[in-house]
């Protein structure tokens, strides 16, 4: 079967995450003990100076006077570890609607004692590395996400994709995959995120590694029946891999739905039923999508659909598209095919003008389309015509012995309706 060389325009795509055990790229697994003891800790107070101005600076915060409650906190600074901690921690919250870098520099100085609350250190964490990962800082954001894990001992289904999609962004392509299958073992199986999926499919396609990304698109297809470019893309992964068949049927289905739309689409289903030996139905997609302008009249695309309509022996339509192809750029060859597709829709007279036609564009092989006009000319009962077209074949070494019968008959039919040749 041959290769479907004009499809697999690339496709592509792509954004997700994951983690926890993450193997040669995780840290270490979290301690349930120590987070434990951790959660049970008793908790500090912030001292008088210190929560005085963060209560100010509160106050100013829920009247949505951000730039103010930041001005009331300038200057503050205690030398109390836990006070400074809950204070930057607090500024770094602040700055994150307003300046990403500042909030990742006061974050980093809040968690870095590790003296906050359980609660308020997770979330420190959280905040952080989500900031990173807005910043596009996706190595450090990486890390701080591993902290988060292994401080809380979660299993976030965000977090994973997250991890997963900086792994993606800095082409950590290997990496992407455990992430984001952690995502979708954390994620809710009645409502399925397809963030973690785009991402292992993504990062296959990246390895090249084709066949476990046809993995993904049939677990995908079945998940998210309603999104064609799932469809679409497992239809163009399958002729990737040269399973034609697979390809049809994932196309069909697609076709079915409504969800085929380009013309790129529609030029691969029109492929495969050429592939899988179903002409009429190769040829009727591109002659509508052609007709309806989705399609461009190119060559290329007249001749597929010419040779397919032949191959389905419909030759009316065959020669239409072969003259069509022709008359793009004087193509003696493609009058050559009209011609011989009209002499197979027993239309002589057309087939006559499309052959001289190609005569007359300097086609290649002269000799088979003079053996065609012969048989045109004759068919219509011009042995005149064909006798005289028959002579510029006789001395044609592959041909000559067709000529020669072709005379003989000629004469012997001439004879009995008496006419001179």
């Amino acid at each position: 079967m041959k290769k479907l060389t004009s499809i697999a325009s690339a496709l592509v795509v792509m954004t997700a995450f994951g983690i926890t055990t993450l193997g040669s790229y995780a840290v270490a697994a979290p301690d349930f003990a120590k987070i434990e003891a951790r959660k049970n800790q008793k908790s500090q107070a912030v001292g008088e100076k210190v929560g005085k101005a963060i209560g100010k600076a509160y106050e100013l915060y829920g009247q949505e006077k951000l730039t103010e409650a930041i001005a009331a906190l300038n200057g503050v600074e205690s030398s109390n570890t836990f006070d400074q901690a809950y204070l930057n921690r607090f500024l770094g919250n602040m700055w994150a609607a307003k300046d990403e870098k500042k909030a990742i520099g006061y974050l980093q100085k809040a968690i870095a004692p590790d003296v906050l609350s359980f609660t308020d250190h997770a979330a420190a964490l959280r905040l952080l590395a989500d900031l990173q990962l807005s910043d596009k800082q996706f190595n450090p954001a990486i890390k701080t996400y591993n902290q988060w894990l292994d401080f809380t001992g979660e299993k976030d289904a965000n977090v994973y994709l997250r991890v997963a999609s900086a792994y993606m962004e800095t082409k950590q392509y290997t990496k992407v995959i455990e992430p984001a299958d952690l995502a979708i073992a954390a994620q809710d199986p009645t409502k399925p995120n397809a963030g973690p999926y785009t991402l292992k499919f993504s990062a296959y396609y990246e390895l090249k590694n084709n066949k476990k990304a046809i993995e993904v698109l049939e677990t995908t297809v079945k998940l998210f029946p309603s999104e064609k470019r799932w469809w679409t893309y497992l239809a163009q992964f399958y002729s990737l891999e040269e399973q034609y068949e697979k390809a049809l049927v994932t196309l069909e289905v697609a076709n079915k739905q409504g969800m085929l739309e380009t013309e790129n689409e529609y030029k691969l289903l029109a492929q495969l039923y050429a592939n899988a030996n179903v002409p009429y139905k190769a040829a009727s997609i591109l002659e509508k999508h052609v007709k309806s302008g989705l399609i461009k009249k190119e060559k290329n695309i007249l001749n597929s659909m010419a040779s397919s309509f032949q191959n389905s022996r419909d030759m009316v339509k065959a020669a239409q598209y072969y003259g069509e192809s022709a008359k793009l750029d004087n193509d003696g060859d493609a009058y050559r095919r009209q011609g011989s597709s009209l002499i197979l829709a027993e239309k002589y007279a057309d087939a006559v003008t499309a052959l001289n036609n190609a005569i007359n564009a300097g086609v290649k092989n002269q000799g088979q389309v003079y053996l065609s006009l012969v048989e045109a000319y004759f068919y219509q009962n011009k042995f005149r015509d064909a006798y005289q077209a028959v002579q510029k074949v006789k001395s044609d070494a592959k041909l000559g012995r067709q000529a020669a019968a072709w005379e003989s008959y000629i004469k012997e039919r001439a004879s009995k309706k008496g006419i001179n040749l």
